[in-house]
């Protein structure tokens, strides 16, 4: 695997993930923890059970990065949050629905990040292929920040056909598979070293990590950059 980013001659698709790396998650984290506080300010019991099914489940999907891939990973990762916080799974599904399916989803273009839509519009007018892997559905995400029109493939690791997290690389080689592309073709944009490039790496699969540069850093297997128009100027110097 190369440390460089792939030549613009042979790159043909760039693959994204989303959470952390289309918009900045720790600020939209805290708007939204508080909503819950507001909404359980007469409830305070309440809101803590809400917060150790959320915080379960957030464990559970760490534990199972490294697990064999699952028929059924959303439900297996519902048991063993509901194993861990000793509530029902059906009411760890309705905390996960309310609180990080859809209640984030009026906030998330509040926390794009800057110059996503026309770095993006700018990659699809040079001809590369776009497309999303996330670990979990995008769809609504991809939506509400406007640039769903321009992604031509969207997967999740909720998908029946990956059904595992990152760094596994299956999902990484089902996107590729849908896009007709090589993985020496591709690039992927995350936000974890860990996760994110360890997906890429095992997939063969160049990759570049949005996160602030720091003392020491030696990037091995991946580039940084720490914006969207940064990526562009990392292709064209390639």
């Amino acid at each position: 695997m190369t440390e460089q980013v792939v030549a613009s001659a042979v790159l043909k698709a760039v693959i994204l993930d989303v959470d952390g790396t289309l918009y900045h998650q720790p600020p939209l984290r805290r708007a939204m923890a508080a909503r819950l506080a507001k909404a359980h300010v007469l409830r305070p019991r309440r809101g803590l059970r809400t917060i150790r099914a959320i915080s379960a489940f957030r464990a559970a999907q760490e534990e199972l990065r490294h697990a064999p891939a699952s028929t059924d990973l959303h439900t297996e990762q519902l048991s063993l949050a509901a194993e861990r916080a000793n509530i029902a799974a059906e009411e760890v599904a309705g905390h996960v629905t309310r609180w990080m399916d859809d209640g984030p989803i009026d906030l998330v273009a509040r926390f794009a990040r800057p110059g996503l839509r026309d770095t993006l519009q700018q990659m699809r007018s040079q001809g590369l292929r776009l497309a999303v892997l996330s670990d979990y559905p995008a769809t609504a995400k991809l939506q509400a920040l406007g640039i769903l029109d321009l992604i031509d493939v969207v997967v999740s690791a909720q998908d029946p056909d990956v059904g595992v997290f990152k760094p596994h690389p299956r999902g990484l080689e089902v996107v590729l598979a849908r896009l007709g592309v090589d993985g020496t073709q591709a690039l992927y944009v995350g936000d974890r070293v860990d996760v994110d490039s360890g997906a890429a790496s095992a997939a063969n699969v160049a990759c570049i990590i949005l996160a602030p540069r720091r003392a020491g850093d030696t990037d091995a297997g991946y580039r940084r950059a720490t914006s969207f128009p940064e990526i562009l100027s990392l292709l064209e110097g390639s």
